[in-house]
């Protein structure tokens, strides 16, 4: 019975770790910025919605994928957790939606990062917070982590308000493009720095 759990659990495995890159590999299931449309035809994943500039996944998890194209290149993708707790893992790092916290992120990358303008957006429900953060590589990705607070979150102060806002969507995108959609002013942290792939 041992060996039969052990066939059923080790292909389970390689399907999660197959969509998972190394934390040092700036992609999202092996795609990188500026990679060409037509790499994307070896991703075996689900698509729940395409137009011409946008593709949609649904990972192996259950969480969505979505890639955006400038020119038939890469420039923008973006992993959404929808809320199931089986797919906390994003497509890159080693945070965990819903668990990983603004505080979290600030103090493995020793820095708030940027934002442009005011990046902070109230729902019906949830306060959503925007933060980005550049990578010190050939290509100067954004990683934009966003990460929410519930609008009836108890006992929130200024001290421990970056520890309720939780890890939600994970976005690495060109910088140029970015730049081009969100505009050119930023804020700076004060302790701003690149952060290392």
């Amino acid at each position: 019975m041992k060996l039969v759990r052990t066939f059923l659990i080790v292909p389970a495995l390689l399907i999660t770790v197959a969509c998972i890159a190394p934390i040092s590999e700036i992609s999202m299931c092996g795609i990188k910025i500026n990679d060409t449309r037509k790499s994307l035809e070896n991703l075996k994943l689900e698509i729940v919605a395409k137009d011409n500039d946008m593709i949609k996944y649904r990972t192996e998890n259950g969480n969505d994928l979505s890639i955006t194209f400038e020119n038939n290149k890469v420039v923008f993708m973006e992993n959404d957790w929808l809320q199931e707790v089986k797919g906390n893992q994003p497509l890159f790092s080693d945070f965990l939606f819903g668990q990983t916290t603004l505080k979290d992120i600030r103090d493995k990358f020793s820095t708030n990062g940027f934002s442009y303008g005011n990046m902070l957006f109230p729902t019906e429900t949830h306060l959503i917070a925007f933060n980005c953060f550049e990578f010190d590589s050939e290509n100067n990705e954004i990683l934009v982590t966003i990460t929410k607070m519930p609008l009836d979150e108890e006992n929130v102060t200024e001290e421990n308000v970056s520890s309720k806002f939780k890890l939600d969507a994970l976005i690495i995108a060109d910088k140029s493009y970015l730049d081009k959609i969100w505009g050119e002013d930023k804020i700076f942290d004060p302790n701003y720095k690149k952060i290392k792939p």
